[in-house]
């Protein structure tokens, strides 16, 4: 029998995958997950191609504690034995396991951002641009899996894929750290993560909200500020002038007060997204708009 309330929230999940696909958030690669609604100790994802995900089938569901496949499964969902090698569960579990107030989750290989993960620091270069992007703070942190790679067996790959729940743990961790409390761990969870991004050295980015609309609308505006600043500072060798980006307060006040998807802004991209004729989905046509 179907449940609609989980079904509503299937659906918005994919019409989230074709909101990513047309803001160039996600392509062939990247993902958006959402803990269950009812169950918070599981989640579901696709490893579908954002730009084919249509319908319930091609959505799997997974154990939060381990991202294990759940074999009592969301009816219609895609029985799973196994995660496919390219799939990374982990990167999605380990976040969902250490923050049980995190509900959506999106990692994304986005070009205009994953430059800004390429440095040999903690900090990344991105830094928040206009208005849209004080949430991003003073340099989301970069997550370098080369630092891990000594823990791990000898045969293990260095492809810098999240492959098992070791490497996933420490991508969640980075999400809770300050460059000035670098070296701190906590002990279990914390309801949400301090960082509200991670970057991925040569791999992408990782970002998170208390639902889906949100993390899609911090998805999006790290593209947009990328771009924003890949501009600016491009524009600034051909000049004597300083970029001059938003200030602590600024930053703060931003993330406080404006910094969240707002009814309209889900239904405008979910118009673009229903009206350029690129995607189906099946849950949408049932129960209609989110």
């Amino acid at each position: 029998m179907a449940d609609d309330f989980v079904d509503q929230t299937l659906s918005d999940l994919i019409t989230a995958f074709h909101i990513l696909h047309q803001h160039q958030v996600v392509d062939e690669h990247g993902e958006i997950s959402v803990r269950h609604p009812r169950d918070p100790t599981t989640f579901f994802t696709s490893n579908v191609p954002a730009i084919l995900v249509a319908a319930k089938s091609d959505l799997s569901q997974w154990h939060v504690a381990d991202g294990s496949p759940v074999e009592d499964h969301h009816d219609g969902c895609l029985k799973m034995e196994r995660a496919a090698p390219d799939m990374e569960l982990y990167a999605h579990s380990s976040i969902y396991a250490m923050y049980p107030g995190v509900q959506s989750v999106i990692h994304s290989h986005c070009l205009s951002a994953i430059v800004y993960g390429l440095c040999n620091s903690w900090n990344s270069m991105l830094q928040p641009s206009y208005l849209m992007a004080g949430f991003l703070g003073s340099s989301p942190p970069i997550f370098d899996i080369a630092s891990f790679y000594d823990y791990l067996p000898q045969s293990h790959p260095h492809n810098l894929l999240i492959s098992n729940q070791f490497l996933g743990d420490a991508l969640a961790e980075m999400l809770r750290k300050s460059h000035d409390d670098e070296m701190r761990l906590l002990d279990g969870p914390t309801d949400l993560p301090e960082q509200k991004v991670v970057f991925q050295r040569g791999h992408g980015y990782t970002t998170w909200a208390e639902s889906i609309k949100d993390a899609v609308w911090r998805a999006i505006h790290v593209r947009r500020d990328a771009d924003i600043q890949s501009a600016a500072m491009n524009q600034r060798e051909s000049t004597d002038l300083e970029v001059v980006y938003l200030s602590e307060r600024e930053a703060r006040d931003c993330e406080r007060t404006i910094n969240r998807a707002e009814k309209k802004h889900w239904l405008a991209w979910s118009a673009e997204a229903s009206r350029s004729g690129q995607y189906h989905n099946d849950l949408r046509d049932r129960l209609g708009p989110g």
